[in-house]
């Protein structure tokens, strides 16, 4: 045991002493930054999840013996009328442990690194530096570039004010109803709230009360021959402050990622056809304000999936809808605080190959409650519940282990404990 002691011992101090020893031997001043640097961080905060089916919508036209003539009816449609088991699950969320760093490369010039990793502790399957993790280079006056796996500054810069500090892969995230499609398996090529690999990364330096970020991405899937591909991501935002106020902004394109077709029933899908093409667009604008001890945030996106070049009758060809988020956390005093959301994603309008098409009953919302106690700034327990009601042909779903059929609803509460270095 003591062997085991001193070898952690000696492997924290090999991570940490050598850029605080780095920069007293080249004579760093009091208060400069070290000429090397390395850092591990992370936030853990399992919880027990208990969901249950909270009800299920239905058809208003199927009493009259006729089937509803919704969008929907294209996508793939479980048996049954309800998939949500009523259980407890013990959940890790996005729990994560990382080592990130940097080195004094030039005058105005270092380079950077970051490895993140989900820390599964409910389980025994983590794997290493699947979350946010780049290698690149930080200029005071010019930016920043990255190479590697990065959140989309789409995702980034929206949604922002976390539910109770733990809505990251929690039953209170939103992008689920506010940033997805709302039928078939939810197939996430539709959903515009990703981590995206092979990506390249511009960031602007200080500009005072603004910021903005660019992002490419491509998933090396480029062919030359029928059907020819090019699947790649194009994501930016920004965010302006002035005074208490936020204001954030943020568009994204998915090149022949197909989101639509990969939602729909084989029969009605383009993405083997060799003379169709998509595009899926996504554009977002948010307000964040913060009084006292009350934060509020606004958001709203409007969600483009079109697909062109296919001209066999019935085949999907667009689905456009608009999303709202509201988001309040109120900060009681140094102990107390709790959080409300509402996400509202509406039915929207759509488009067939020479086919009548309507969207009745994809409506989708969201409701969320919780409270936290904090034992310390970063230590705290939190009990929280959310509901996400669908329409009748609507297949929205917050659940990490259970599916919904069209028009389930499903209720979830959690109860967790959080902590972070």
């Amino acid at each position: 045991m003591q062997k085991r002691k001193l070898l952690a011992a000696a492997v924290s101090a090999a991570l940490v002493i050598p850029g605080v020893a780095l920069a007293q031997k080249k004579g760093s001043s009091e208060g400069s930054e070290p000429d090397s640097v390395v850092e591990l961080y992370g936030k853990v905060y399992p919880e027990l999840v208990m969901p249950s089916n909270a009800g299920h919508a239905t058809d208003p036209s199927a009493s009259t013996g006729v089937t509803s003539s919704s969008y929907a009816t294209l996508a793939i449609r479980p048996a049954g009328e309800d998939a949500v088991v009523k259980r407890t699950e013990m959940q890790s969320s996005n729990s994560r442990f990382g080592v990130r760093g940097s080195e004094k490369i030039g005058a105005d010039l270092r380079a950077i690194f970051q490895l993140e990793t989900q820390f599964l502790v409910d389980q025994n399957s983590t794997g290493f530096a699947q979350r946010d993790s780049f290698v690149g280079v930080k200029s005071k006056t010019w930016g920043t570039i990255k190479l590697g796996r990065m959140d989309t500054p789409f995702k980034e810069y929206g949604d922002d004010l976390s539910f109770l500090g733990v809505s990251s892969g929690n039953i209170t995230s939103t992008s689920g109803v506010n940033r997805h499609i709302g039928m078939g398996t939810q197939n996430n090529a539709a959903r515009f709230h990703e981590r995206r690999v092979n990506a390249a990364q511009y960031e602007s330096p200080d500009l005072g009360p603004f910021e903005f970020k660019v992002q490419w991405s491509t998933n090396e899937a480029k062919t030359d021959v029928p059907p020819k591909r090019d699947p790649h991501v194009f994501s930016t935002g920004g965010k302006l402050e002035f005074g208490p106020f936020e204001l954030l902004a943020g568009y994204e394109v998915h090149y022949d990622l197909f989101g639509l077709s990969l939602n729909s029933l084989s029969a009605y899908r383009n993405n083997t056809d060799p003379n169709a093409r998509s595009k899926d667009e996504a554009a977002e604008i948010a307000l964040k304000w913060k009084i006292g001890g009350h934060t509020f945030e606004v958001d709203a996106n409007r969600l483009k999936y079109n697909e062109t070049g296919a001209t066999a009758t019935g085949k999907v060809q667009s689905y456009k809808k608009n999303d709202y988020m509201f988001l309040w956390e109120w900060r009681i005093n140094p102990q107390w605080r709790t959080a409300f959301q509402y996400v509202r994603a509406t039915a929207g309008d759509c488009s067939r190959v020479n086919a009548d098409c309507n969207t009745s009953g994809l409506k989708g919302e969201q409701f969320g409650l919780g409270v936290a106690y904090h034992f310390s700034r970063k230590t705290y327990a939190f009990l929280m519940g959310t509901l996400v009601k669908n329409d009748f042909a609507a297949s929205y779903n917050n659940a990490d282990n259970q599916s919904v059929n069209p028009g389930e609803d499903i209720r979830q509460v959690a109860l967790g404990l959080h902590t972070a270095w």
